[in-house]
């Protein structure tokens, strides 16, 4: 038996799917403790884990200026961070070392480190301590490779000129000298106070070699080249491409039975009403998550909810989140259900399909389900990515939801719920996605690293 320490940002999407690896590491005999710098100690020992809470991440380094007036007052500033750059690169310094973090290292001693690919200080301190650890992501291959287009795009190899050979290697130099120029600007502009300015220091002082770093895509301000890395994805879901070496592929993870916040009665008494009323009529449950999409996609809202109106054999259920406090939920018809939350596993199983933004997440837990998918992507962080591989795999269909109007996606949907061949696809993803677990991939793929580290 290992103790294992996870650590991810405790951003609701990492964090279940972060559950089920868990889940399997302690069912395997393994000792695991949680951290995060979130404050989601509640949620995580719901689900029967170890948790310790870390300090909060600050993602602005730069030190305070000193009140400068006048007319000159923006070169002013300019010259004082270069006046006393030494101290205010110490002072950032300071400021982003995480020492709780190391404490709980120290004290702890695991026999293996799983860390969010996003939390570099934690990453570096690790490294520092001679930690052993493997980088946990929850994302498709960030890497430039050959044959594989930015994760944050949703062009689909051999589509197109920005598909081709060419245009995909044009669209990484261009992407990579975009970030070059926003990084660098931030840099200069600081006086090298900077967030990540600031962390290369730290790498620096922890002995992190430095080349390990030099690429810079997505997220956050760096990935890492050499690192092992855990995807929790499946290999089959991606584009095919070389792969990145040390990045292994442990499968999508879907606790199904993780424990969520209760509904209010009112909410829970609806989504009753909502299942009988699928039962009583026979109608195909389409369930639409835009729970992350920004206050402005209301108008899609609006079009989605036209979309089933008079359609006696469909329904739909809408998870809102931010969007939820409309008027225009006021009056909706007899075949719409809107709630600001459900619990997305429990709808999932009764839906015929999915309508979502694109989030891996959702994406993985409708393979759990074989839910084909309407993908109307968020335009946000790898949501266009996820909604390319749907498409490419025939999970279902990518979709624009600036674009398309009521019709269209009445269309679509229809088109979803008709053709067998996409049910088929998700039959045969799921498949795979039983393999992994089945066959025990990522508890496999982590011993490994354990016993190398024992030997």
């Amino acid at each position: 038996m290992a103790k294992i320490i996870c650590v991810t940002t405790g951003l609701t999407g990492i964090l279940n799917a972060s559950f089920e690896l868990v889940d399997r590491l302690e069912k395997a005999g393994h000792e695991v403790i949680y951290a995060s710098p979130r404050k989601v100690q509640s949620k995580v020992e719901a689900q029967g884990i170890t948790f310790f809470q870390l300090p909060e991440i600050s993602l602005t380094s730069e030190p305070e200026l000193p009140i400068i007036k006048g007319k000159l007052r923006k070169l002013a500033r300019l010259k004082y961070k270069y006046q006393y750059a030494t101290e205010r690169q110490a002072v950032a310094l300071e400021q982003i070392d995480p020492r709780v973090f190391s404490k709980f290292l120290t004290e702890e001693r695991p026999d293996l480190l799983l860390i969010d690919v996003e939390l570099h200080e934690y990453i570096f301190k690790a490294y520092g301590k001679k930690i052993p650890m493997v980088l946990l992501s929850q994302w498709f291959s960030l890497w430039n490779r050959k044959g594989l287009p930015y994760l944050l795009t949703d062009t689909i190899p051999g589509q197109g000129w920005s598909g081709h050979p060419v245009g995909l290697a044009i669209s990484w130099q261009r992407i990579k000298l975009k970030r070059w120029f926003t990084f660098a600007k931030k840099k200069w502009m600081s006086g090298r106070t900077d967030r990540r300015s600031s962390l290369l220091a730290l790498a620096q002082q922890e002995n992190f070699p430095l080349e390990m770093i030099r690429e810079n895509y997505w997220p956050g301000p760096f990935t890492y080249a050499k690192l092992p890395v855990i995807s929790m994805t499946m290999r089959e879901m991606e584009f095919p491409h070389e792969v990145r070496p040390d990045l292994y592929y442990a499968g999508a993870m879907v606790r199904e039975n993780r424990v969520e916040p209760p509904l209010k009665k009112s909410e829970a008494d609806q989504l009753s009403a909502a299942l009988e009323y699928k039962k009583a009529k026979q109608a195909a449950l389409i369930y639409c998550s835009v729970s992350t999409l920004s206050k402005g996609d209301s108008r899609f809202i609006k079009k989605i909810i036209a979309a089933v109106k008079g359609q006696s054999n469909w329904m739909l259920v809408l998870s809102l989140g931010v969007l939820a406090d409309k008027n225009y939920l006021a009056e909706l018809p007899e075949n719409v259900f809107a709630f600001t939350r459900v619990p997305q596993l429990k709808i999932l199983e009764a839906a015929d399909c999915s309508v979502n933004h694109g989030g891996i997440h959702t994406i993985n837990e409708c393979v759990h389900f074989q839910i084909p998918m309407l993908v109307y992507s968020g335009k946000r962080s790898d949501q266009n990515g996820c909604a390319a591989r749907v498409a490419y795999h025939q999970l279902g269909m990518m979709a624009d939801k600036d674009q398309d109007d009521i019709q269209t996606i009445r269309n679509k949907i229809g088109e979803i719920l008709n053709h067998e061949k996409y049910r088929t696809k998700a039959a045969a993803m799921h498949g795979h996605y039983q393999n992994y677990k089945k066959n025990k991939i990522a508890i496999s793929t982590i011993e490994k690293f354990i016993a190398k580290e024992n030997i």
